[in-house]
């Protein structure tokens, strides 16, 4: 289930996903990109509150055409916070920037642990 959350500037979406991930919260996700880029917006910047995501409920189809909208819209992407609880998580973002990030196009993605709440919404806000 998709929650959007609060405080963020019109220049990003903030956002937690409880329990799984399925097919309606990767559309939503879409719609709410594209909603952004219909505002003149180039560059969206994403956080993503992941610490109560449950991979055995989730949808492998909804997270495999997430990231296929993802590359096909990799130049609209600005900044990615991730925020979880896990190294491994932490580990995996790391890698993931290593691999798709590029501070000169302003696409980073960084991972912020659950105490850094407050931090990934101002640096995803800037």
């Amino acid at each position: 289930m998709l929650k959007v959350l609060e405080g963020t500037s019109e220049k990003a979406i903030s956002l937690e996903i409880v329990d799984g991930y399925e097919t309606t919260d990767e559309k939503s996700i879409e719609k709410l990109f594209e909603k952004k880029l219909a505002t003149g917006v180039t560059k969206v910047n994403i956080l993503m509150k992941i610490d109560k995501l449950k991979l055995t409920k989730s949808s492998w189809k909804a997270m495999w055409s997430d990231g296929v909208y993802a590359m096909k819209h990799i130049k609209n992407c600005g900044r990615i916070a991730i925020v979880g609880d896990s190294k491994f998580e932490e580990f995996l973002i790391k890698t993931d920037n290593a691999v798709f990030g590029s501070e000169k196009a302003g696409r980073i993605e960084k991972y912020f642990s659950i105490a850094d709440m407050d931090k990934a919404m101002g640096w995803i806000n800037e």
